[in-house]
């Protein structure tokens, strides 16, 4: 998510919605879900028998939600939800404790989760880590300050993060949104640190490109990382245009291609896998549990364009390629 948005302060108590969104593309209808449905930017997880998604909230913090069979689901205590001190040179604004798009990954039983801290508009923004020794529900979170930074100066902005296990086991950062576009770089699998330098991986001149997300997936015995991407206008109401895309690599630094061989650096590439349907629209913010579940937002057009959550199983097609979401 680029830029803070307005939903949270309209948002209806959907604690009940349990409905599948209409529209004509469905392959399979997304999970039947209860309970706290209002989000944006899940990130869903599981460890054990437990499902999480981590969010960005509007009552500060890392939003923080879990369920035991991952269709009823219950709001948790956020993670720093006063606030750190450092968060407030990046923004400065009246509502400082809010910071947007967290990404997981756990790693010899420790959580690492990254999140955005930036303010609307504005290139001046950071992504901070924050650990927790035995995981999200051992709760042991340490702030561990930032990992990228950017301003006017650099090619990136650096928000969205999302991290990822490449198939030799070495840990990778995605990030970025407008201003250049998505761009990884590696991890320190001690520290969770970044280390080294940035490759721009995705782009469209035409439109923002933003929430990236890699899944591994093998195809016919080779290994593929497959680009999720989230391209449009997240937080419009009405105009809202967001649409989740996917490309893939045998590289996890690429070059990503879609599936009729475009490169994911070209205006319009990706191949569409949710668009708009009629009551809930601009589906966006994806994140999945390895290459079989995948959850996402979209806006209810019949509550105030609320973000609510989604949950699918993702399915893939004979040509490799993942199907429709809904």
């Amino acid at each position: 998510m680029r830029f803070k948005t307005k939903f949270f302060t309209t948002a209806l108590a959907l604690a009940s919605l349990g409905c599948a969104p209409v529209v004509t593309q469905a392959q399979t209808a997304p999970w039947t879900l209860s309970g706290a449905l209002v989000t944006h930017d899940p990130d869903i997880q599981k460890e054990g028998s437990t499902y999480w998604i981590m969010e960005t909230t509007a009552n500060g913090g890392i939003g923080v939600k879990y369920s035991s069979n991952g269709t009823t689901w219950t709001q948790g205590t956020p993670i720093f939800g006063s606030g750190l001190s450092w968060w407030k040179a990046y923004n400065p604004s009246a509502d400082p404790a809010q910071v947007w798009a967290p990404g997981c990954i756990n790693y010899n039983n420790t959580t690492a989760c990254y999140y955005a801290v930036s303010t609307f508009g504005s290139q001046t923004s950071a992504i901070g880590l924050t650990t927790s020794a035995g995981g999200i529900a051992a709760g042991n979170w340490v702030d561990n300050g930032t990992v990228v930074t950017s301003n006017s100066s650099n090619a990136f902005n650096a928000i969205d993060p999302q991290p990822v296990a490449d198939y030799s086991g070495n840990l990778w950062l995605s990030f970025g949104s407008a201003w250049g576009g998505i761009y990884i770089r590696q991890v320190s699998k001690s520290t969770f640190l970044t280390v080294g330098s940035s490759t721009n991986i995705a782009r469209d001149t035409s439109q923002v490109v933003e929430n990236s997300f890699i899944v591994k997936h093998v195809f016919n015995g080779t290994n593929y990382y497959y680009l999720f991407l989230s391209k449009g206008s997240c937080c419009s109401g009405a105009s809202s245009t967001y649409h989740i895309v996917v490309g893939r690599s045998t590289s996890i630094t690429g070059p990503y291609v879609d599936n009729n061989g475009n490169s994911m650096m070209n205006p319009g590439s990706g191949l569409t896998i949710a668009s708009s349907g009629s009551r809930f629209i601009a589906p966006g913010g994806e994140s999945a549990i390895g290459d079989s579940i995948m959850a996402w937002y979209a806006l209810d057009s019949q509550n105030s364009y609320t973000p609510v959550l989604f949950i699918n199983n993702l399915t893939w097609n004979s040509s490799g390629w993942p199907n429709a979401l809904w």
